[in-house]
C-alpha cells in the first residue's frame, strides 16, 4: 500500500453518513449538517472534495454513480472515498411487520456487497485513481428498534420474533462493515476505520441521532477526526 505524494481533489461516494444527514429532533425531520465531516475535512486541508452521496444509497445505486461521474465522467480527483453498508444491511421492516415468519432479506445480501464494493474498487483503480474505503459506524440497537417501531406494541412483538432479540440489529450491521474491512485487507486497500474511534467512547450513543443509525453533529465530529488522522498519516507524513 503506497502512501499518497499529493492529494488535491477528492471524490466521495456514499450515503447519508457522508451526505452529512442528522435527524433535527426539534423540527422533526431530518437535515443537511452544513458542518458535516466531509465539508469540514474540505475546510481545514483547502482540497476540494466533490460529494456524490446521496441519502438512501446502497452499493448498487453507489455504482451507477461511479460509473457515470468517475469512470466515464469527467471528475479529475485523485482519490475516491467510498462509504457504504448503512442501508444495504437494512431490512424492508414493513414487510417483516406483515409476516414476521417469512424468509426477509436485507436490501443488498451479503455476497452482492462484498461483490460490488470490490467492483468499485477495480473501477476505480482502472481509471487511475486511489480507492480509500471507510467502515461503519456502530449503530444503537435498542434506539433504532424504537424508531422502526414508534411505540407501537403490536409491531415490536412482531419485530421481535423475525429478529430473535434486539441486538440482532447491531451484529447485522457490524457484519457489513467487516466486510469492508476485509476486502480492503484482501485488495491491500486503505480503510478509514471510524469504527472504532466511535468504540473507544464512554457512551458513544451520546454521537448518535434519536434513530439510533446516524452520526449527529458531534458524530459527524468524530469522523472529521478520523478523516484527519487519515490524511496526516498517508499525505503530510509522507512529504
Amino acid at each position: 500500500m503506497e502512501k499518497l505524494k499529493s492529494l488535491n481533489k477528492i471524490s466521495v461516494v456514499g450515503d447519508s453518513i457522508l451526505k452529512g444527514v442528522i435527524y433535527d429532533e426539534v423540527a422533526g425531520r431530518y437535515k443537511f449538517l452544513k458542518q458535516s465531516a466531509v465539508s469540514a475535512f474540505e475546510k481545514i486541508n483547502q482540497i476540494a472534495v466533490i460529494n456524490y452521496s446521496k441519502f438512501g444509497s446502497t452499493v448498487s445505486k453507489g455504482m451507477e454513480k461511479l460509473n457515470k461521474f468517475i469512470v466515464k465522467g469527467t471528475d479529475d480527483s485523485e482519490v475516491v472515498l467510498i462509504e457504504f453498508g448503512g442501508n444495504d444491511c437494512d431490512f424492508d421492516w414493513d414487510k417483516i411487520f406483515l409476516n414476521p415468519f417469512q424468509n426477509h432479506y436485507p436490501n443488498t445480501s451479503y455476497s452482492k456487497f462484498i461483490e460490488t464494493i470490490s467492483d468499485m474498487i477495480e473501477s476505480v483503480l482502472s481509471v487511475g485513481k486511489t480507492p480509500v474505503l471507510m467502515n461503519l459506524p456502530p449503530i444503537d440497537a435498542d434506539r433504532y428498534f424504537n424508531w422502526i417501531v414508534k411505540g407501537d406494541e403490536n409491531k415490536a412483538e412482531l419485530l421481535l420474533k423475525f429478529l430473535g432479540d434486539k441486538n440482532f440489529i447491531y451484529r447485522h450491521q457490524e457484519l457489513y462493515s467487516r466486510a469492508i474491512e476485509h476486502i480492503a485487507k484482501i485488495k491491500d486497500i486503505y480503510v478509514i476505520n471510524v469504527r472504532d474511534k466511535f468504540l473507544s467512547i464512554p457512551r458513544y450513543s451520546d454521537y448518535l441521532c434519536a434513530d439510533g443509525i446516524h452520526p449527529n453533529e458531534k458524530g459527524q465530529e468524530v469522523i472529521k477526526t478520523a478523516f484527519l488522522n487519515a490524511y496526516k498519516e498517508r499525505v503530510l507524513l509522507n512529504i
